[in-house]
């Protein structure tokens, strides 16, 4: 992952990318889209924010967030290393019972869809370099469609349904709340810990409560049925986006 934010292009596809996901989410590409009518502007330009600010901030903010983020995978990748703080953590966190198996699963799911979104911008970037020597503009829609088409449907498929499981989980209150508490509780015993864990493994476990903790508010005040619609309608434009790229690149459009 460092490797890649040093390289003096990958900066150009990160803009590339964030106002390609303002286009797909506009008023405009949304009203191709009768059935979503009904969700609030308000909550579209939360969502928009939710993807810009946390998934995927500009080239500064995400230096800043790289060492962090380098933990967060490592931890993402390897459960039973947090599973091993079981043992230390308060009894305070037992009293999550049955939810804690489920608390821990959804946590790990939904962080995993983090790591998923900037491999999938390792894919691109090989693609936006070629592009670029060629003198091309990756802002340009056409141009970026080339470089989204050059994933496959099988990365592209993981890649949404990752977003999607954590966008679920920030949609259930229930389990986010355990979610928190269960975090919360691993930060404090890794702090009380400096011999064992770094600053770094902290922040990163830091950096995942904060994607879920500013998440919670874009389901906010919502009914099941107005959010099951909100996931819907960001699994059938992300579907729509690639499926739409793909044709472009062909030279469907």
């Amino acid at each position: 992952m460092g490797s890649l934010l040093e390289e003096p292009e990958f900066p150009k596809l990160i803009s590339a990318y964030r106002e390609a996901l303002t286009r797909r989410y506009s008023k405009n590409n949304l009203s191709r889209y009768p059935k979503f009518s009904s969700i609030p502007e308000e909550k579209v330009d939360l969502l928009v924010r939710y993807f810009l600010e946390l998934l995927y901030p500009e080239y500064e903010g995400r230096k800043k967030l790289d060492g962090a983020f380098t933990s967060l995978a490592g931890f993402v990748h390897s459960p039973p290393k947090v599973f091993g703080l079981l043992g230390s953590l308060s009894m305070a966190v037992f009293k999550l019972g049955r939810h804690l198996k489920s608390a821990f699963q959804a946590g790990f799911a939904a962080l995993h869809s983090y790591v998923t979104a900037h491999r999938f911008e390792e894919i691109m970037f090989s693609k936006a370099k070629e592009l670029l020597k060629e003198g091309n503009d990756l802002q340009n829609k056409s141009i970026f469609n080339q470089v989204l088409a050059s994933v496959s449907k099988k990365d592209a498929d993981e890649f949404r349904e990752d977003i999607l499981k954590l966008f679920a989980t920030l949609s259930d209150k229930e389990l986010l709340s355990k979610i928190k508490q269960l975090m919360d509780a691993v930060v404090k015993t890794m702090k009380s810990k400096p011999k064992t864990y770094t600053q770094e493994e902290v922040e990163g476990i830091m950096l995942g409560a904060g994607i879920l903790t500013k998440g919670e508010e874009l389901f906010a005040g919502l009914t099941r049925e107005e959010m099951d619609l909100i996931l819907e309608a960001i699994d059938q434009v992300e579907k729509d986006a690639f499926e739409e790229a793909i044709a472009s690149a062909k030279g469907g459009k």
